[in-house]
């Protein structure tokens, strides 16, 4: 960079040059980013409202209550138990967050299973395991076509074991769901103490 440039810049910048900074890598710029994303918007008229957590918490409660009572319905009918959840997003501008067992432990629903059946745009998965939100007998996934190309898709493979974890009625990707490997598993029992 020429010194005319770097002249020209400095004058643009409102810090003034003897302020220390630090690397973009450093542990207190991490910490920064993560407080920035964390941040909600304000509302402005016309702009789409992000999805907030604190806002999906009401209705992950309301569901996991629902499926309690349809468990209890149906296990003194001697029926399997289900539960549906979407597996496919429905804001094509969605973006992952970076994955840590902090954040995965937020998730109301967290469970593992096998895949009994995939036809179409239903996959049907036998819960081994449920690590926190439920307590069916099955989960049936609504996946449609092309699911793989989402952020951290995957395909879902009958007999195949997968560690799934959902808010407000979808299946997290980006790493917090997908085939049940140790380094996933030992993860979800961080998580969940499972």
């Amino acid at each position: 960079m020429d010194d005319g440039l770097r002249e020209r810049l400095s004058r643009l910048d409102p810090m003034p040059p003897d302020v220390p900074t630090q690397a973009m890598t450093s542990a207190s710029s991490r910490e920064l980013l993560e407080t920035i994303m964390s941040v909600e918007l304000e509302k402005r008229e016309g702009a789409p409202t992000p999805r907030a957590r604190v806002r999906w918490l009401p209705a992950a409660a309301v569901v996991v209550l629902l499926v309690a009572v349809a468990g209890v319905l149906a296990s003194l009918n001697g029926e399997p138990t289900s539960m549906e959840l979407a597996a496919g997003g429905e804001d094509p501008m969605m973006s992952c967050i970076q994955f840590s067992v902090e954040e995965l432990a937020r998730a109301p629903l967290a469970f593992e299973g096998t895949v009994v059946s995939s036809e179409g745009e239903k996959i049907t998965l036998d819960v081994d395991t449920w690590f926190t939100g439920g307590d069916t007998d099955q989960v049936v996934l609504n996946a449609p076509q092309g699911l793989e190309a989402l952020i951290g898709g995957m395909p879902f493979v009958e007999g195949e074991t997968y560690l799934i974890s959902a808010y407000d009625g979808n299946v997290n990707y980006c790493g917090f769901s997908g085939p049940a490997t140790p380094e996933l598993r030992s993860a979800f029992e961080a998580a969940f103490g499972g």
